[in-house]
């Protein structure tokens, strides 16, 4: 038994020293990411009220050669009881626009973008018997940083996705900031 334990350290000990002698390779990111997860957006209504939304983020992003790229966003939130009267608010926003991802600090990978697109507001207002719905579709624009951290050659993790969401719904302007986290899978 003790034969057995001394030959098993020493395959394990050469193994161990001759694997330490290939060159290190870099990590290669994939050019194709896309990201699901939770999105927690504290939204200005436009009105005077602020409301906190919580729903879902999808993101579709490919880069280039020297790390450009562009990424198509669709998100959405909802919050079902504003106040205390039943009021319901919900967002939706589709945008697309350019990114860039930075290089590899250790295995964080940042990125930043500017969208753009279109944004979609609903108001449910319970008034009696009757439902009120106010709908308002407009102009959106948003600007962030991502922070992944890489798991493996496919998978990683989207610790924080930080963005500034400018909106122009009800004839008013909104400013909104939105998190996301969640899953981003490479190819």
């Amino acid at each position: 038994m003790r034969r057995f334990t001394v030959l098993l350290v020493c395959v394990l000990i050469l193994g161990a020293a001759a694997f330490a002698q290939q060159a290190p390779r870099p990590l290669v990111i994939q050019k194709t990411e896309i990201f699901g997860g939770f999105a927690y957006q504290h939204a200005d209504t436009g009105s005077g009220i602020s409301t906190n939304l919580k729903g879902v983020a999808f993101e579709f992003s490919h880069y280039y050669a020297n790390n450009f790229g562009f990424t198509i966003d669709v998100s959405g939130g909802w919050n079902g009881g504003v106040d205390s009267t039943g009021i319901k608010y919900s967002r939706s926003a589709y945008l697309a626009g350019p990114s860039y991802r930075l290089r590899n600090i250790s295995f964080i990978t940042p990125s930043v973008h500017a969208l753009f697109g279109i944004d979609r507001s609903d108001f449910t207002v319970p008034e009696g018997e009757v439902t009120v719905h106010v709908r308002d579709t407009d102009f959106a624009a948003a600007g962030g940083v991502a922070l992944d951290a890489t798991l493996s050659h496919h998978f990683a993790i989207r610790v924080a996705q930080l963005d500034y969401l400018y909106t122009h719904n009800y004839s008013n302007s909104q400013s909104s900031f939105r998190y996301s986290g969640g899953i981003v899978v490479r190819f």
